[in-house]
């Protein structure tokens, strides 16, 4: 999926610096679409260095150019003008050109001052520009190239201290500015190793355990009640914040399923840490992002950063057990094992807690494709797009929760999905395999429809019991039968959207239950253990998608 570009070779690097309007237009983009995920830049730092540049470029700083080219690169991939805007006008002009210019821009500033020349003497502004280097790579499809990219300025970082304390002492840096941009800029590497080890499935190169840096201000981040109070900035942190112990989580659940098999003892030990996923102002946001529109794209690109983030927590924490609940219940309506699971059970809540999750991923990607600010070309939201459609279709698959808004969120999953891949080659590869996935489901489901209980229409199922009324009954079940996903009958936006996307404060309150041993994916496991309770043997593997498909999930997302 890389894109491999060339140039003429009488092209001159670095190229031209473009007019100050084009390079307004771009900066702005970037810090707008990287708000609350990648603060890397103090902005009117950045700025100031702008209009230095710009008074003698001559006699600029070869550093700052570089930066300053990165910015422009990224700032014309993320960008979402409005429709007939000045923006739209100037961006489109970029995208018209001959060349490349997001390309062009790139390697300009590997030629002003080329970071990995730098390895063995590494300063900030080259943890920087390796920074912006890897998320540009993960921007243009090359995600081998961003993780050595980050490992490399990870290990810079390490050797100038930023994962120390101890270096972000007063006496070393008095101003308050320094230290807010070196802690942010250790956070930023944070959030993009957990990312790009849950999403390749590699090692992470951040070991908690090896840091002193407070990776947030306070021990509860979970309180974020001031988030936005004191402006802009105070927002971007915040939700930065939230983004930080999101990734925690994940780094958690990558160690622990990384082992032959566990309990949901462990799991529900790893949930206990969600009580961070109560975020009265994020939740506060939710309302505000969905129905009125944001206050502007950048607290929108903020907020949904932090949100899709602490969803798709949940979505990796709970998704093993998902596919082993499928599993069994197919063993069980095949009449190879015992009666269902007990919707309240650990297995049955986590299950169901991953489906919700994933309606409500596409859900707030779509509010914001619908509120004008999502942008075409962004690597994190393509991936939680994806990740919950994969769920979503393969709860539809195996009916194990009935959804009636199933039609509306595929149907928007893969509209969104286009609509990125009219310039995403990526975007492009999985629109393909959803659609795949989405006509394996439609044809399966006109033959076998099976009752199910109704899916929660918010995270409420970790926490509370699901009334009687709601259960499913095998046997003469009242429960609704899930539908052919081509039926549009009731096709419509559920409640789901209106709910905010955290749950109470009991959350997750543990429950006396037996412990129920998941095998994580391995050939050489060869069924289910669970303590307490008969052994359920079976060579048959958990229920996967059909295997048409996994070698084209694999190839996006596991390449090595």
């Amino acid at each position: 999926m890389e894109n491999i570009i060339d140039f003429p070779e009488n092209t001159k690097l670095p190229c031209f610096l473009p007019d100050r309007e084009t390079v307004h237009v771009l900066v702005e983009s970037y810090f707008t679409n990287t708000r609350g995920l990648i603060e890397v830049f103090d902005k009117s730092s950045f700025c100031e260095s702008i209009e230095i540049i710009y008074a003698d470029p001559l006699s600029a700083s070869r550093y700052s150019t570089c930066h300053l080219f990165l910015v422009l690169a990224l700032g014309m991939l993320l960008s979402a003008p409005q429709p007939g805007s000045r923006e739209e006008e100037i961006i489109k002009k970029l995208y018209d050109a001959k060349q490349d210019m997001a390309e062009l821009f790139y390697r300009s500033a590997k030629s002003m001052c080329d970071p990995e020349y730098g390895f063995e003497d590494a300063d900030f502004w080259s943890i920087q520009a390796l920074c912006l280097m890897a998320v540009y790579m993960l921007t243009v499809s090359k995600r081998n190239t961003a993780y050595a990219y980050l490992g490399m300025a990870v290990r810079s970082a390490y050797a100038l201290g930023l994962h120390r304390e101890e270096t972000m002492h007063p006496l070393i840096y008095p101003e308050s500015t320094q230290r807010e941009v070196r802690r942010n800029l250790w956070k930023t590497l944070f959030i993009l190793d957990r990312f790009l080890a849950a999403s390749l499935g590699r090692p992470v190169a951040i070991v908690e355990e090896d840091c002193s840096c407070k990776l947030t201000t306070n021990d509860d981040i979970a309180d974020l009640s001031t988030v936005g109070e004191n402006g802009p900035e105070s927002l971007h942190f915040g939700c930065l914040d939230a983004c930080v112990k999101s990734c925690r989580v994940i780094g958690v659940t990558l160690r622990v399923f990384s082992k032959r098999k566990i309990s949901t003892s462990v799991v529900q030990d790893i949930a206990n840490m969600a009580k961070y996923w109560r975020r009265p102002s994020l939740a506060n946001l939710t309302p505000q992002q969905s129905r009125e529109g944001p206050t502007s794209p950048e607290q929108g690109i903020a907020a949904l950063h932090a949100n899709l983030l602490s969803l798709h927590s949940l979505i990796l924490l709970t998704r093993q057990i998902f596919i082993m609940h499928n599993w069994k219940l197919d063993q069980q309506r095949s009449g190879k094992a015992n009666p269902p699971l007990n919707r309240e059970s650990h297995m049955a809540k986590f299950s169901e807690a991953c489906v919700v999750a994933s309606y409500q991923t596409i859900q707030l990607i779509q509010h914001a494709r619908e509120d004008g600010y999502l942008p075409q070309r962004n690597p994190f939201f393509i991936y939680f797009l994806f990740a919950a459609s994969l769920i979503v279709l393969m709860n539809q698959f195996t009916s194990l929760y009935y959804a009636d808004t199933y039609n509306k969120t595929i149907t928007d999953a893969i509209s969104t999905m286009k609509y990125c891949a009219e310039i995403d080659p990526q975007a492009e590869r999985v629109l393909e395999i959803m659609e795949n996935f989405a006509q394996v489901v439609e044809t399966w489901t006109k033959d076998h429809s099976h009752a199910a209980p109704v899916l929660s229409a918010d995270l409420s199922c970790l926490y509370t019991k699901a009334s009687s009324s709601r259960m499913s009954r095998e046997n003469g079940s009242s429960a609704p039968s899930v539908p052919s996903p081509v039926d549009p009958a009731g096709s419509r936006i559920g409640s789901i959207s209106h709910q905010p996307l955290v749950p109470s404060p009991s959350f997750l309150r543990p429950q006396k239950a037996p412990n129920v041993f998941i095998p994580t994916p391995s050939a050489t496991v060869p069924g289910v253990v669970m303590n307490g309770m008969s052994t359920v043997s079976s060579t048959t593997p958990p229920m996967a998608p059909p295997l048409a498909l996994r070698p084209a999930h694999a190839a996006c997302f596991n390449s090595t």
